[in-house]
C-alpha cells in the first residue's frame, strides 16, 4: 500500500491522497475495495484504475455538487458507459448524451410519472402469482430454489409486459438467458456476448416492425407510447434504431436493477424474522389477505421502510461514475480535466457520520423524523439529479406489489450452509445466488 498525505497543496487547492496498487482487489471486490479506500483515506482518494486519473468520492455534498450543481461538467462518457453499456444500449437513455439525452428525456419522462404506472398494476400482480405458483411447487415437494434467479425471472416477465404487452410469453425465456450472459461476460468484443445481443436485436426489431405492420391504434404499453409520441420541435415520429435502444435501456435496467434489490431483501429478511412479524402484522391490518392496490401503498408504511433499508445496504446500481469535462474544485481538492469521478452508493450508504452503525439493517432509519433530518444526498439508490433513473417509482412500485404478496403466502428460509457473497458487476448480485425453501402458511 503506497499513498500520499492529505497535505499536500497545489495553489489554493490540495492534491487528494493517492493510493496506488490494489488493482487485483478492484478486479474481484470493487465495491469492498472502494470501502476499504473511504475507511482508510477519508471522503476522496484518488486509486489507479484506468489510463485517466481516477478518483472516488464518498461525501454526500460531492454527489450534489457532481450530479446537480455542476452536472453538465460530467458525463457518461466512462470506459463502462461507453465500452459496455452502449454496446448494448446504443443511445438510449442510460447512455447518451444531450442535446439527444435531454429531448429523449422530455420525450419518455411523461409515462413514468405515478398515475400513468397505476395501469401496469395489474401485470405486476398477475406475474407475481405465476411466481407463487412455482413457490407452491417447491414447497410441496420440500425443494430448494434460488430466489435471486426467480426474482429475475419476475421481474423480466413484468418489464416484458409493460413493454410489449403478452406479446413475449415464448420469447422471455431467451431474453433472460441474453440479458444475463451478456451481464457476466461484460466483455462486448467476446463472440458469445455478440451472439447473445444479436439474439436480442432479433426480438426487440422483430416486435417493433409486427407492431408496424399491426398497430394497436391505442397505447397499450411502452413500445405503443414510443412507437407514437412525436417530438415537440419537428413532429416526427421516433426511428426504429432509436425505439429500439430505448427498449434496450429500459429492459436492461427495469429488470436487472429490481430483481437484484429483491434478491437481497428476501436475503436480509430471512436473517430478522422480528422485521418480517412486523410487516405481516402491517399486512393483516391494511391488506387482510388480499392483493395490494395502488390506493393501499401509503398504507404500508413500515414495508416501505423495509424496502429502502435494503436498497441502502445493497444497492443494485452499487457505482455512478462520470467523466469530467474540465478543471474542478470538489470540497478543496483539484479535479482535472479528463478524470474519472467515482460515486459510489455502496459506500456511500454505509458512511458512518450520516449512517450510524452502518452494516446494521434497521428499517427504522426511514421514519419520517429520521428522513427529515437525512442528507438528501446522502441516499441515492436510484441516482440524483437530472439523470436520476427514469423508472424510480416503476421499481418501488413492484416492490410494494411483490412484498406483501409473497409475505401472505408463505415463510422463505436460506438453505444452510449456502454461500452468499456479494458480485459487483455492473450490478450487485449474489455470486452463487441466493438459495431458499419456502414453507406455505
Amino acid at each position: 500500500m503506497n499513498s500520499e498525505t492529505n497535505g499536500i497543496v497545489e495553489g489554493n487547492l490540495q492534491k487528494a491522497p493517492f493510493f496506488s496498487g490494489g488493482a487485483r482487489e478492484l478486479v474481484r471486490a470493487p465495491h469492498r475495495f472502494f470501502l476499504q479506500l473511504t475507511q482508510e483515506y477519508g471522503d476522496i482518494v484518488q486509486y489507479r484504475a484506468t489510463p485517466e486519473p481516477a478518483y472516488l468520492l464518498n461525501h454526500p455534498d460531492f454527489v450534489k455538487h457532481v450530479l446537480v450543481s455542476n452536472g453538465r461538467n460530467y458525463t457518461k462518457e466512462t470506459h463502462l458507459n461507453k465500452y459496455m453499456l452502449q454496446s448494448l444500449t446504443g443511445q438510449g437513455l442510460l447512455t447518451s448524451e444531450n442535446p439527444l439525452w435531454r429531448k429523449q428525456r422530455r420525450l419518455i419522462q411523461p409515462f413514468f410519472h405515478r398515475s400513468y404506472l397505476a395501469n401496469f398494476a395489474d401485470l405486476m400482480v398477475e406475474a407475481t402469482n405465476e411466481t407463487l405458483a412455482r413457490f407452491d411447487t417447491y414447497a410441496a415437494q420440500n425443494e430448494p430454489f434460488d430466489i435471486a434467479n426467480e426474482m429475475m425471472t419476475l421481474t423480466l416477465n413484468i418489464v416484458s409486459r409493460a413493454l410489449f404487452g403478452y406479446d413475449t410469453t415464448q420469447q422471455s425465456h431467451r431474453i433472460g438467458e441474453a440479458v444475463n450472459t451478456m451481464i457476466e461476460i461484460a466483455k462486448p468484443k467476446r463472440r458469445r456476448f455478440q451472439e447473445m445481443l444479436q439474439v436480442l436485436d432479433e426480438i426487440v426489431f422483430g416486435f417493433i416492425q409486427k407492431r408496424r405492420q399491426q398497430p394497436h391504434g391505442e397505447q397499450r404499453d411502452l413500445l405503443d407510447m414510443l412507437m407514437q409520441v412525436r417530438y415537440e420541435d419537428s413532429g416526427e415520429a421516433m426511428g426504429d434504431q432509436q425505439i429500439r435502444d430505448e427498449v434496450m435501456s429500459l429492459l436492461i435496467a427495469g429488470h436487472e436493477t429490481t430483481a437484484n434489490t429483491l434478491g437481497w431483501l428476501w436475503y436480509l429478511l430471512a436473517q430478522h424474522p422480528e422485521v418480517v412479524a412486523q410487516i405481516e402484522a402491517e399486512l393483516d391490518l391494511v391488506l387482510n389477505g388480499r392483493f395490494p392496490t395502488i390506493t393501499d401503498f401509503p398504507q404500508l408504511v413500515y414495508s416501505n421502510k423495509v424496502i429502502k433499508e435494503s436498497m441502502r445496504l445493497y444497492p443494485s446500481a452499487w457505482s455512478i461514475s462520470r467523466h469530467t469535462v474540465a478543471d474542478d474544485d470538489i470540497g478543496g481538492y483539484h479535479i482535472p480535466a479528463g478524470a474519472i469521478v467515482a460515486l459510489s452508493p455502496y459506500t456511500l450508504h454505509r458512511h458512518p457520520a450520516f449512517w450510524p452503525e452502518p452494516e446494521k439493517f434497521d428499517p427504522e432509519r426511514f421514519t419520517p423524523e429520521q428522513e427529515a433530518t437525512q442528507h438528501r444526498y446522502a441516499y441515492i439508490p436510484f441516482g440524483a439529479g437530472a439523470r436520476k433513473c427514469i423508472g424510480d417509482q416503476f421499481a418501488l412500485m413492484e416492490s410494494i406489489i411483490i412484498l406483501p404478496m409473497v409475505l401472505q403466502k408463505f415463510r422463505l428460509n436460506l438453505v444452510p450452509d449456502h454461500p452468499i457473497e456479494e458480485h459487483a458487476l455492473v450490478t450487485l448480485r449474489a455470486k452463487h445466488g441466493i438459495m431458499m425453501t419456502a414453507t406455505r402458511k
